[in-house]
């Protein structure tokens, strides 16, 4: 298949092809695997378990003859373009519920609408209060403070910091950290949130060729200055984004 068996592609229902440390679908019979999506060996060896006539093809994509064909790796490429479009969407859904979710917690401590005794402290329930953040981009993290009326010093201390591989926003990082002060469940998806795949105007990245190197991506084209690049320059191409926040870009 040279040394995989083209009848057992053919009679398989899904089929995932090893490449690095991922596994990409590269057939689904079910509908329910994406062409081209890198998928992790946990996620493949608990499918397998699940579903019958799955085949696992231990060869990198360009010595596969299933997909060794143009056609096949423009769907392949199709497939992880997709991924990325989905993953970014996701993420920018993510962020503006994170944002709504802080002025609606903010909201509450003024009017307690709706409130529910089995959620949060007892601030949450039923005292006045007010909030305040502490933002620390180099470090990371962001700092709730909440306060009851007449309080001179702080109530409840909240607290989030982005993991050492993820991109950090500020948005999430407030409301995960009013969430953890008020004593709220944090929803899973600011906890899981997609990294994102498109740079943008506003976002701090760092580039993977010189990592001691980060810059912020400018508006329209400007010229390499302070620390700043253009959204069409190297910079932004070859880099990892690490701070997509925005603030100053009024996103």
């Amino acid at each position: 298949m040279e040394n995989v068996n083209q009848t057992a592609i053919d009679s398989a229902s899904t089929v995932f092809e090893k490449v690095g440390e991922d596994y990409i679908g590269s057939k689904s019979r079910f509908g329910d695997i994406l062409i081209g999506a890198p998928y992790s060996e946990a996620f493949v060896k608990a499918y397998a378990n699940e579903r019958k006539d799955v085949l696992v093809i231990p060869q990198t994509i360009e010595n596969t003859a299933f997909l060794h064909n143009e056609e096949m790796k423009k769907i392949a490429k199709r497939g992880q373009e997709e991924i990325k479009d989905r993953a970014q969407a996701r993420r920018d859904e993510i962020v503006e519920q994170a944002k709504a979710d802080v002025e609606g917690l903010r909201e509450h401590g003024f009017y307690h609408t709706g409130i529910d005794s089995s959620k949060g402290n007892e601030t949450y329930q039923v005292k006045v209060y007010y909030v305040e953040f502490i933002v620390d981009s180099k470090e990371r993290k962001v700092t709730a403070l909440v306060r009851r009326l007449n309080d001179k010093t702080p109530r409840h201390v909240g607290r989030a910091k982005a993991a050492p591989n993820d991109c950090f926003n500020v948005h999430i990082g407030k409301a995960i950290a009013l969430r953890r002060a008020l004593g709220l469940t944090v929803p899973d998806e600011y906890l899981n949130t997609p990294q994102p795949t498109e740079v943008r105007a506003g976002d701090v990245v760092r580039s993977t060729v010189d990592k001691s190197k980060e810059y912020v991506i400018a508006k329209g084209e400007k010229a390499w200055c302070d620390g700043m690049a253009g959204l069409s320059s190297m910079a932004a191409k070859y880099a990892k984004i690490i701070d997509d926040s925005r603030e100053e870009v009024g996103e």
